[in-house]
């Protein structure tokens, strides 16, 4: 990209400021999304661990046997 606006005609400075700003703008919002995901996916893969766990210890303690009324 710097070499294309080494080329640009003359000018053309504030347009190419604007598109690098837009780009960079673009990487920063990309990145924020990439590391919300990424959370996200963090807080779901824990909760997910809690309930197995959960699950395999409720399934390991004998409990008393339910009669249909």
């Amino acid at each position: 990209m710097d070499n294309a606006a080494k080329n640009a005609p003359a000018g053309s400075e504030t347009a190419v400021a604007v598109f690098k700003s837009a780009v960079a703008a673009g990487n920063n919002a990309l990145e924020s999304v990439q590391k919300a995901v990424k959370q996200a996916a963090d807080v779901a893969e824990a909760n997910f661990n809690a309930v197995a766990n959960t699950a395999v210890n409720a399934s390991k303690t004998p409990g008393k046997a339910k009669r249909a009324a």
